[in-house]
Parts: C-alpha cells; structure tokens; sequence
C-alpha cells in the first residue's frame, strides 16, 4: 500500500522550529502551482514557515518557465514560505542553499548521496530526480516575502513519463528499491531549510555555498550554458559568493547568474 502524504502525519514528525508549523499550511489534492499558491498567501499576510503542498500538480513548473511534471501521489511538491529579517543573498545563492538541504534531507531519510547540478537540479545517479525553484512574490515591501518550491519525484509509473524525458528523469524508490514515505521526507526537508535559512541569515551563506560544492555534479565538469541570446562553453571551475557559475572558456572567466546548464559526465553524455 502505498503511503500518501497526509498533513496530520507530517505535523507529528516535525522537528523544526517555526517552518512548518503554521496554521495556514494546505494541501491540495489537485492544484495548479504550489508556488503561485504561497504566493498568494504571502500577499494576504501569511506567517513564515507557511506551507502549500500538493498531490498533484496541473501547472507545476521550473525554472526559465518551463513545466515541471507533477502526476498525482507521485512526489513530495511543496512551497514554502519565509520572510527574511536580513539580506541572505541573491537568488542563486538561495536556490544553491535550499539544495544542500534537499539533498542532507534525502540522504537523512533514505541513505542515498544526492548530486546538485548548478543551479536547481536534483540528481540522482545522473539523472533528474528532483527540482528548486526560489521566488520573490511581489507585495508588500514592508513584509518580505520568499517563496521556495521544492519538487522531488518519489514514485513513478515508467508510462507518465514522456518518452524524451525516460532518459533524464527518475525517481528515489527506483533508486532505492523499496518504498519511501513522503511524510517523512518532508519533515525533514522542514528541519534542514531551516538549519540553511538560519545560517544563511546570520552570515553563513559562504559555509552554506562549500557545503554546495560537495554536493555538487557540476563543478570540474565541461558544461554547456545557453541564454536567449547567446551559448557558452567551458569548464565550470567554481560558483561565486552570490551563487553564480564561474566558467572557464577559451576567452577568459565569466561569471553566470542564469541561463540553461548541460554537464557532461564520466559516460560523456550531458545531464
């Protein structure tokens, strides 16, 4: 039988401070974006720690706008809302944050080492097992408002995938091979956000981005990064304090705060 998510189980395994704890958390059977949710909430005055989950996803999406997949009971798809009291940095460097505590989260629950692809990718035995996706909702500037979406696929059925992704995406009970209870996942992401959030708000944001670089799939590697406008190739050889790529190309060192990443791995295919 499989183990839904439900919030009267994750309220019991959380060990977190504030984040997860607000009376105003959802859950959506059905929903369009958990992120455009939380939004929502966070301009009506909702607290920190506030959280909108879903089972499933209609309109789910990840960076540069593209759709991310969302099939019911079929991964842990939540946003979670904070109201920083300090400057904690660019959104790369957030999004860089949050993904060394998916991964600490995953690892904590299920024992299994997770690789972070610069700037948001979840990866597990080279392939896409999970996604952030880090916002500022406009509002009220008076009431700070950051809204993290986390995507992170738990169980798949092989025929929701569309054939060109079969390659590209999986899932943590494949890799496991066994069951994996989302309640729990959960809870602990709460317990690590919040370690992260904490520290990167009273100046740890350069402890938090080493931590990243452990992690990390991408530095060392030969990457690709295309913009609207523009490719480069290189070899990314670090990230900066404000979470940008630093790229080594054939013209010198640039520094990226966006754009689309292709890392070629130890086969020679590019994740």
């Amino acid at each position: 039988m499989v183990n839904k998510f439900n919030l009267s189980e994750f309220g019991v395994l959380l060990k977190s401070k504030t984040i997860g704890h607000s009376p105003a958390n959802e859950l959506h059977d059905v929903i369009d974006s958990t992120n455009t949710r939380c939004a929502e909430l966070a301009r009506e005055g909702a607290p920190e720690g506030t959280i909108v989950f879903g089972r499933q996803q209609t309109a789910g999406r990840g960076r540069l706008g593209r759709q991310w997949l969302s099939p019911a009971d079929s991964g842990l798809y939540m946003s979670i809302l904070l109201r920083p009291t300090a400057a904690i940095g660019e959104l790369p460097a957030i999004t860089l944050g949050i993904g060394v505590a998916v991964a600490k989260a995953i690892f904590a629950t299920s024992g299994l080492r997770i690789g972070l692809k610069w700037v948001n990718d979840i990866i597990c035995d080279d392939r896409k097992v999970g996604g952030i996706l880090a916002e500022m909702p406009s509002g009220d500037r008076s009431k700070p408002a950051l809204v993290i979406g986390i995507g992170i696929n738990t169980r798949f059925d092989a025929n929701d995938i569309p054939d060109e992704l079969k390659d590209k995406v999986y899932w943590l009970e494949a890799a496991l091979g066994t069951e994996y209870d989302t309640n729990v996942l959960a809870a602990e992401i709460c317990q690590q956000v919040e370690d992260v959030y904490t520290s990167m708000q009273h100046g740890g944001t350069r402890k938090v981005l080493d931590e990243w670089r452990a992690f990390s799939v991408t530095l060392g590697q030969e990457v690709i990064c295309t913009t609207p406008s523009r490719e480069v190739r290189g070899t990314a050889i670090d990230i900066s304090d404000n979470g940008a790529l630093i790229v080594e190309t054939h013209n010198g060192r640039e520094e990226l705060l966006g754009g689309e990443i292709s890392v070629r791995t130890a086969t020679g295919n590019y994740l």
